[in-house]
C-alpha cells in the first residue's frame, strides 16, 4: 500500500549549515535494498525504489481550480499528476508573487512521493543549493525515500545528501542510524564519485553526513540525539563538539525556558551538559530575566552552576552592570561568583570602559577583583590592548591566573595588532606564547 506525505508545523534549522523552519514528517522511510546496499541514482530514475509514501496533506481542502490544476477530491490525498507538478513548477519559477511561489512549493511537497521525487526536483534544480526550498525538498524526499534520496546526491555537485539524511533521521531514527553506522565508504563503489572522482576524504564526508543525521534526530527526539552525540564524543571523534548544538537548539526552541534549563541540568556531567546549561540559561535570561535569576539562585553551589551564573549575569550587566555585580557579590565565594564577576566586567567594558575601570580601581585585592580584571581585560584588549595587558598584569595573589589572563590578552593582541604585540613582547619576552 502506498502512502503520501504530510507536511505541517516546523522543522529546526542547522547552525552552521542553516536549515530553515518549515516542515515535520511522520512516515517510515524505506530501507536499503535486499543486498544491503543503497539504491543508485540510475535505479531511482528507473523506478526501482520500492519506497512507501506517507499519509497527509497541508490542508483538508484542495483549492486547485485557482492554480489551474485538475480538481481532486480530498480523498486523493494530494497525489499529483505530471501536469500538476509541471504547472506548480512553472508558478514556482516564474511568479513574481512570493506568496504564490511559497504556496506552489508547499503543494509540491504535499504531493511528494518517492516515485515522483525526481520530477519535482526538476522544478527546483535552478535554485540556489543553499536556499530554503532546496534544503526543504531534500529533507522531505529523505523522509519518504530514505537511502534512495540520500544516495542520489552522490552524483550531484549540490549538497543533497546531508538534508536528505536529516529528513530520514527525523522520520525513522533507528533505521537512519543503522544505515549510517553500517557505511563502509572506502569499500563501497557507490561513493566513488565523491571519494575518487571529487577527491573528498571519507572522514570529511562521514562527518558531513553525521551532522545531517544528528539534526534529524534532534528534530524528532533531542534526547536520542544527545545520546548519539555522547557516543561520538566517547569514541574520541572531536566532531561531536560541533554536533551537540543541534539537540540543544531543538530543546530550546520546542520547550518553555524553565523546562529547557531543567532538562539541561539533568544531563550527565560532561561537555554536552556544560554547553546545554550555558545556552539554556542564556535563552532563559533573554526571555524572562527575573525568573532566570531565581532559577540560578535555586541551583546553589551544585556542580556546573557557573554555567548558569555567567549568562544570567552577562544579560543583566548589559543593562545594569553595577546591579549585576551587587547580586554576584551575594553569591557564595567560588567559581560561580568569579565567573559572574568576569562576565559582568566584560559586558561593562564593552559599554563604558572608563566607568568599568573606575569601578575596578575602587575594588580591594581579592579573588573577586582578580576575576573582574580577567573579564575586563579580555574585552578591553580589542579597544586598548596595552591597557588591557597592564590591567592583566595587576592580578595579585594568583600567579597562575595572572599568567593565563596575560597569555589570553596577548593572543588577542596578536590577532588585532601583530606589530604592536610583537613590539611589546620583545620588551616582555615569554608572556605571549610564540607562534600564537
Amino acid at each position: 500500500m502506498k502512502k503520501s506525505l504530510k507536511v505541517h508545523g516546523a522543522w529546526l534549522g542547522i547552525s552552521a549549515i542553516a536549515f530553515v523552519i518549515g516542515f515535520k514528517f511522520f512516515p517510515s522511510a524505506n530501507e536499503t535494498n535486499s543486498n544491503g546496499k543503497s539504491t543508485s541514482q540510475r535505479e531511482i530514475s528507473e523506478g526501482n525504489n520500492g519506497a512507501d509514501k506517507v499519509a497527509g496533506g497541508l490542508s483538508g481542502k484542495k483549492e486547485v481550480a485557482s492554480n489551474g490544476l485538475d480538481t481532486k477530491s480530498q480523498d486523493s490525498l494530494n497525489q499529483l499528476s505530471e501536469l500538476d507538478i509541471e504547472t506548480l513548477g512553472q508558478k514556482l519559477q516564474s511568479s513574481t508573487n512570493p506568496i504564490d511561489r511559497r504556496l506552489a512549493f508547499s503543494q509540491l511537497l504535499e504531493g511528494l512521493t518517492a516515485e515522483n521525487a525526481l520530477l519535482i526536483r526538476d522544478q527546483i534544480k535552478g535554485f540556489d543549493p543553499n536556499s530554503a526550498e532546496f534544503k526543504e525538498f531534500h529533507y522531505a524526499w529523505g523522509a519518504v525515500g530514505g537511502t534512495e534520496a540520500i544516495m542520489f546526491g552522490v552524483d550531484t555537485v549540490e549538497p543533497d545528501m546531508q538534508p536528505a539524511l536529516s529528513g530520514w533521521a527525523s522520520s525513522d531514527p533507528q533505521k537512519a542510524i543503522a544505515w549510517f553506522e553500517g557505511l563502509d565508504m572506502e569499500n563501497d563503489s557507490s561513493f566513488d564519485p565523491l571519494l575518487k572522482d571529487r577527491k573528498m576524504k571519507a572522514e570529511d564526508l562521514r562527518n558531513h553526513l553525521m551532522s545531517g543525521l544528528v539534526q534529524g534526530l534532534s528534530n524528532s527526539d533531542p534526547d536520542l540525539a544527545i545520546d548519539y552525540v555522547k557516543e561520538v564524543l566517547d569514541s574520541g571523534n572531536r566532531a561531536g563538539y560541533g554536533l551537540m548544538h543541534a539537540p540543544i537548539s531543538a530543546m530550546i526552541q520546542s520547550s518553555e525556558p524553565l523546562d529547557a534549563a531543567q532538562w539541561a541540568s539533568q544531563l550527565e556531567q560532561g561537555p554536552i551538559r556544560n554547553t546545554a546549561m550555558s545556552r539554556t540559561a542564556d535563552n532563559y535570561a533573554k526571555k524572562d530575566f527575573e525568573a532566570a535569576k531565581e532559577w540560578a539562585e535555586s541551583i546553589g553551589s551544585s556542580e556546573g552552576v557557573e554555567r548558569v551564573i555567567d549568562p544570567v549575569t552577562r544579560n543583566w550587566a548589559s543593562r545594569d552592570p553595577e546591579s549585576a555585580l551587587e547580586w554576584v557579590s551575594t553569591l557564595p565565594e567560588g567559581d560561580a561568583q568569579h565567573s559572574g564577576t568576569a562576565a559582568a566586567l566584560s559586558q561593562w567594558a564593552g559599554k563604558d570602559p572608563t566607568a568599568a575601570s573606575d569601578y575596578l580601581a575602587e575594588m580591594s585585592d581579592s579573588p573577586m577583583r582578580n576575576a573582574a580584571i580577567s573579564g575586563f581585560s579580555n574585552r578591553l584588549v580589542w579597544e586598548n590592548p596595552q591597557a588591557a595587558m597592564t590591567w592583566a598584569s595587576s592580578i595579585s595573589g594568583n600567579e597562575q591566573l595572572r599568567n593565563d589572563v596575560m597569555s589570553r590578552v596577548g593572543k588577542s593582541w596578536q590577532r588585532k595588532d601583530p606589530k604592536g604585540a610583537a613590539a611589546w613582547n620583545a620588551e616582555n619576552p615569554g608572556v605571549i606564547p610564540e607562534g600564537k
